[in-house]
């Protein structure tokens, strides 16, 4: 949401002054007429914590290790987020190496194209019945809570959930994000970082590509081979998302490589 920019640029600075916070938030009351507390940012998805003088995301306190990530995917009936919508969506929640919870569901659309059903394999008759939109994505923001929004290709995803959120009448996501394509490429030395090679190149099997649970499995695969080559100076989880977008690629520094599905810790 754009208009609370400014206050996440300061928060991603490090801590704020309890004062110069809640200078902010009555300047974000007057201007955009707003009901708003540290709760209500919670409840968007930004994980504002308030400590004696001193405001501060959790994230950047947060070991990335300890950190409870949800990992998302969408299967949509088309690529813009204002014409077309999601057709099914799954996530996982992934808690050290571990997943801890999960959601899955169709969402009713009143068409399918004929490329998308060929793509997902998601027929009309799928979705007569399932939950409409509103319904899916007020569940899901309460699944979501507060937690790190991973996906592959995450700025698709965020943005079309967003977005999504804001047709239907709810609030857009304000979660800090982490994009597991970034991720990979910094840690995972290949030619390719599709989801695709990932899951041939690391042995990974989830069931069928483009379905949401399969694909957010998939990723959270990825994400824990990645955790494995994650270099020692990357403490918090904020540390991980500015690794993630500014490290150099894997393969131009020393490092081991990510291991394969013979080698992992099987995740289930």
């Amino acid at each position: 949401m754009e208009k609370f920019d400014n206050l996440v640029n300061k928060l991603q600075l490090g801590a704020v002054p309890k004062d110069e916070f809640y200078g902010c938030m009555n300047r974000l009351k007057k201007n955009f007429d707003l009901d708003l507390d540290i709760d209500t940012l919670n409840f968007y998805g930004l994980p504002v914590c308030e400590d004696g003088e001193k405001v501060f995301l959790r994230t950047q306190q947060n070991s990335y290790k300890d950190e409870t990530y949800c990992i998302v995917d969408i299967e949509t009936n088309g690529n813009s987020p204002v014409k077309n919508q999601i057709i099914e969506l799954g996530a996982i929640k992934y808690k050290n190496g571990e997943i801890v919870d999960r959601f899955e569901t169709y969402v009713y659309a009143d068409y399918i194209p004929q490329a998308i059903v060929r793509l997902t394999n998601i027929e009309q008759s799928d979705l007569a019945n399932a939950p409409s939109l509103k319904k899916v994505l007020h569940d899901f923001k309460l699944f979501l809570a507060d937690n790190v929004f991973v996906a592959h290709n995450v700025k698709f995803d965020y943005n079309f959930i967003s977005t999504s959120l804001k047709t239907v009448g709810l609030e857009e996501l304000l979660n800090r994000k982490l994009c597991t394509v970034d991720l990979a490429r910094k840690t995972i030395d290949t030619e390719k970082h599709g989801l695709a090679h990932l899951r041939d190149f690391l042995e990974i099997d989830t069931g069928e590509h483009h379905r949401a649970y399969a694909d957010a499995l998939s990723a959270a695969k990825v994400l824990d081979a990645c955790f494995r080559n994650i270099p020692e100076h990357v403490k918090t989880t904020e540390d991980l998302i500015a690794f993630s977008k500014h490290a150099p690629r894997a393969g131009t520094r020393k490092k081991k490589k990510a291991k394969t599905k013979t080698e992992e810790k099987k995740i289930s």
